[in-house]
């Protein structure tokens, strides 16, 4: 049976001081969302108006450093005011990078939580690696529903030096 965690203090010393994150949530057994995560009703998104958007949910980068670049950005605005998300398509990534980005994704976060969690904000042993689960929790009314890992390339060297090692 999954805990519960009725006091905001015990939500917040697994979720983020321990680096648990949303997968330790999930990892339990949780089956109820915590309030936490939890938006207010006004600042969710209006379902009668995101209704009739989805034909902005496919976004052509292609066109993004040409003359219609305000179409794009407004789009990309658009979608992000109304639905919350898009697709990107003819962005240049390759597949194979995305693909490889993805197993990498993969193993980083399927690591024990201890190995993750020396990636913490705030206690991390660089700035440019960064782990944790919404943006600023402790000023956020509702948390979000992610963990990430911010990784910040400046050059070959220092990607290979302070990188975790199953994302090289």
């Amino acid at each position: 049976m999954a805990p519960s965690f009725n006091d905001e203090n015990s939500l917040f010393n697994f979720v983020v001081k321990e680096g648990n994150g949303v997968k330790g949530l999930v990892d339990l057994g949780l089956t109820e969302v915590p309030d936490r995560y939890i938006q207010p009703p006004h600042h969710r998104i209006n379902k009668k108006q995101a209704a009739g958007s989805h034909e902005n949910l496919i976004i052509d980068l292609s066109e993004f450093d040409g003359p219609n670049h305000e179409q794009v950005v407004k789009a990309i605005a658009h979608a992000s005011e109304t639905l919350g998300f898009f697709q990107v398509v003819n962005h240049g990534v390759p597949l194979e990078l995305l693909e490889s980005l993805k197993v990498v994704a993969h193993q980083f976060f399927g690591q024990p939580v201890e190995k993750k969690a020396v990636y913490l904000k705030g206690v991390s042993p660089t700035p440019l690696v960064q782990y944790g689960t919404s943006f600023v929790p402790e000023n956020e009314k509702a948390w979000e529903w992610r963990d990430f890992v911010t990784m910040i390339y400046t050059n070959d060297a220092e990607a290979r030096e302070f990188w975790p090692n199953d994302c090289k």
